[in-house]
């Protein structure tokens, strides 16, 4: 949907125009037959002129047409909002032509402003999609590179980009072809000088806003860094802006008080500078006196300090004759703590040495076959209890098992057989332990070091059997 066509013998044709910009009548190009041949100026795909339901002329693409050319995909609001804008400028006696491109196809404008007068020519954008700042200044930057003042303008209801170019928001009439009603309500701005600040202008008919802008009544100013705090009409509210439009007298109004702030800041500085004159021969007389006050009381602070050093030294020489004391004392603490940990040591390996003779003549009292037939038992029972076979770790007892044998189901610990009575409390007092009869499990319980229910024998006899009955 578009506005503007390629008339095959006249060029560009406008459905916003009477004539149609070309002195033809709409009838020449609405549903005739044969049809001429109207082409998108966008995307040179064949296009057909259309009424809408509210009578409104324009050019439908026909069938097959690509999906990239940005006028077939503009929305209704998109194409309304031009329409209202073209009929403003044309208002205000200005020529509007609708989607006018480049010669270079670095821009399009929805609506281009020309000056019957002098041939300036404005371009107005209608913005409704979502835009990043740096993209709208860069399209803003096309235009200028042109010698062309654009004015960007959306029906949203949030603006971002509003003071990054020059732009307005509006409210859309009710009906929307309502042109004369449309009114813009963000983006302009007057100054007033009472209150020191700029207040918003809303509810100005767009008609009007588009008239001043194209006679030169407003322009796009760029508010000091202090006014950029905006009131809103009808209460307290203000909002942040860093550039609006605005007619030249306010523009002037606002240098002006930015003149008498500065005098009044200046005549402020110069009373603070008298002031901080005064204030500091006050403080030179005062360090002067403090100087003196200084010197009587570092001569009685010497007086003081070697007195003090005095006694200091006094009190170095017995804070070092406890010092040599606490030293000696250490090294005798520290010969007996080594003296100590020596005896322990020779204890401990005492200790080690017994256990394992211990564990010797333990393990002298069962032989390979008497080992072999414990072990099978406790074998026997795990498969019993646990449906997996326990089995020894090693064939020889550790200390760290108080040299008893280690057997596992799988990974986990079954339990320990035949420790040594003497190097029991090297285990945990919740390990289960196997022996051969009820004579090694009384040894074992007689210790205290292991509950009597978590001792397993088999009645086994103490001697070899060496006949078979």
């Amino acid at each position: 949907m578009s506005f503007t066509a390629l008339h095959p013998e006249l060029g560009r044709i406008d459905a916003t125009l009477i004539d149609l910009g070309q002195g033809l009548a709409w009838e020449s190009v609405y549903r005739t037959r044969p049809r001429i041949g109207l082409t998108c100026p966008e995307c040179g795909h064949g296009v057909h002129a259309k009424l809408s339901p509210r009578r409104t002329r324009y050019f439908a693409h026909d069938p097959g047409r690509s999906p990239h050319c940005q006028l077939a995909v503009e929305s209704a609001d998109h194409h309304l909002l031009k329409l209202v804008l073209a009929e403003a400028i044309r208002r205000a006696g200005w020529s509007a032509d609708l989607e006018v491109p480049a010669l270079d196809g670095s821009w399009r404008a929805d609506v281009m402003a020309t000056s019957v007068v002098d041939g300036r020519r404005m371009a107005w954008e209608a913005q409704l999609s979502p835009i990043t700042d740096d993209d709208i200044q860069m399209r803003t930057d096309r235009y200028a590179d042109d010698d062309i003042d654009v004015c960007w303008v959306s029906s949203r209801d949030r603006v971002p980009w509003l003071c990054t170019v020059p732009a307005v928001a509006v409210t859309p009439a009710d009906p929307p072809t309502a042109a004369e009603r449309w009114m813009v309500h963000d983006g302009l701005v007057k100054f007033d000088y009472d209150r020191g600040g700029w207040v918003q202008v809303d509810d100005v008919p767009l008609a009007s806003f588009v008239q001043w802008v194209l006679g030169r009544g407003l322009a796009f100013h760029s508010i000091g860094r202090r006014y950029r705090r905006i009131h809103l009409p009808g209460g307290n509210a203000t909002m942040r802006r860093s550039a609006s439009w605005t007619a030249q007298r306010y523009i002037d109004a606002e240098a002006k008080h930015e003149a008498m702030r500065r005098r009044q800041e200046a005549a402020k500085s110069a009373r603070e500078e008298h002031a901080r004159k005064a204030e500091e021969h006050r403080k030179q007389v005062e360090r002067e006196r403090q100087r003196q006050e200084q010197e009587r009381r570092h001569a009685e602070a010497e007086e003081r300090r070697r007195l003090l050093a005095i006694e200091r030294e006094r009190q170095r020489a017995t804070w070092e004759a406890q010092r040599r004391e606490q030293e000696r004392q250490q090294q005798e603490r520290a010969r007996q703590q080594e003296e100590q940990a020596r005896q322990e040591e020779l204890a401990r390996l005492e200790r080690d040495r017994q256990e394992q003779a211990a564990a010797h003549q333990w393990w002298n009292e069962v032989s390979a076959a008497q080992l072999t037939e414990l072990l099978n038992h406790v074998a026997a029972l795990s498969m019993t209890e646990h449906a997996s076979r326990a089995l020894p770790g090693t064939d020889e007892g550790n200390r760290e098992h108080a040299y008893g044998i280690a057997v596992y189901t799988g990974r986990r610990l079954y339990g320990v057989v035949r420790p040594c009575p003497q190097s029991l409390g090297r285990l945990h007092p919740s390990m289960r332990v196997f022996v051969r009869n009820a004579r090694e499990k009384a040894l074992i319980t007689a210790t205290g070091l292991i509950d009597a229910d978590l001792v397993t024998h088999f009645d086994l006899p103490d001697h070899e059997q060496t006949t078979l009955l």
